[in-house]
């Protein structure tokens, strides 16, 4: 999965792209840190330079990935449960994984792994007090 980060670098700010783990770092801009630090119209209009270039490299330096790569790394994807069979199918048509509403151990909904153990539900109501 793609990274964009920004880095402090003297008295200059440098946002970086890089494609995957092992692909090299690509330069995307850089910005006076007094102006950025003192202008948020600056801070807006260098995020949306950083933007449009990490855009522009997503679609031109990640074209040799496989897009549906990161199916491959769900759990449900070594699994033969009719439910994982469900999970995959949504995934397949979802644009990320963040469609898929993971857990935070990274279990997909509908998965057998993920249980739900407990509801709870807040009335807006007053309850009467228990009897004894």
């Amino acid at each position: 999965m793609s990274t964009v980060w920004f880095v402090r670098e003297g008295n200059r700010g440098v946002a970086y792209f890089r494609a995957n783990d092992e692909a090299e770092d690509v330069f995307i801009a850089a910005i006076a840190l007094d102006v950025y630090d003192s202008e948020t119209e600056a801070q807006d209009r260098f995020a949306a330079l950083v933007h449009a270039a990490a855009d522009f490299f997503r679609r031109n330096h990640t074209g040799a990935v496989d897009p549906g790569a990161w199916i491959a790394e769900l759990p449900c994807a070594k699994c033969d449960s009719p439910l994982a069979a469900d999970v995959l199918h949504r995934a397949r048509q979802s644009a990320s994984v963040v469609e898929l509403n993971l857990s935070p151990g990274g279990v997909p909904a509908g998965c057998c792994r993920r249980q739900v153990l407990a509801a709870f539900r807040q009335s807006d109501v007053a309850q009467p007090a228990a009897r004894r």
